[in-house]
């Protein structure tokens, strides 16, 4: 007797099998290879390899014959040293996901990297600054009230807890 609560057998499928099943092979058809393996790096890893990827292509094999070779910039050094020692990685989640290579490159995006070292954290920075809210006057007068037995040399950085602490409740 068979029982409608019991699981179901699991029938293991490939995933690049199960996203051309869902998404359908026509998909990549209009695709050229560079944009396949763009969107086979992005589909195979996680958010955090997606969120440093900056550019992604194909470059020749060094043997006639063979698969090419995926070439993958990201935006730092420090993410790059993580890639290139998970190498092997990678070129079984992209060969699990159906996207052959035969080989895997990592490399610093260079104008990605001036980028985000210049004028995107400088202007982020400009436009928290201008956001900041301020404390009220009386707000003011009651945090030099608090702050004014206690001794000199911690009176500011008391007081600037104290004004963080007061700008976070009322925020809420």
């Amino acid at each position: 007797m068979r029982s409608e609560a019991m699981p179901a057998p699991d029938r293991s499928e490939r995933v690049g099998a199960l996203i051309d099943r869902v998404m359908g092979s026509g998909l990549s058809k209009g695709l050229n290879a560079n944009q396949r393996a763009t969107v086979a790096w992005h589909a195979a890893n996680g958010d955090r390899e997606r969120s440093h990827t900056t550019r992604v292509f194909l470059k020749k094999p060094r043997v006639d014959g063979a698969d090419p070779i995926i070439c993958v910039y990201v935006d730092n050094h420090s993410f790059l040293t993580d890639l290139n020692a998970n190498k092997d990685l990678y070129l079984s989640r992209l060969a699990n996901w159906g996207f052959y290579v035969s080989g895997i490159e990592f490399g610093v995006d260079r104008a990605a990297h001036r980028t985000s070292k210049g004028g995107a954290r400088k202007a982020g920075a400009k436009a928290k600054r201008a956001a900041t809210p301020r404390l009220s006057a009386e707000q003011e007068r009651y945090v030099q009230e608090l702050v004014s037995k206690v001794p000199d040399s911690l009176k500011e950085s008391i007081s600037k807890a104290i004004t963080a602490s007061l700008l976070a409740d009322g925020e809420k």
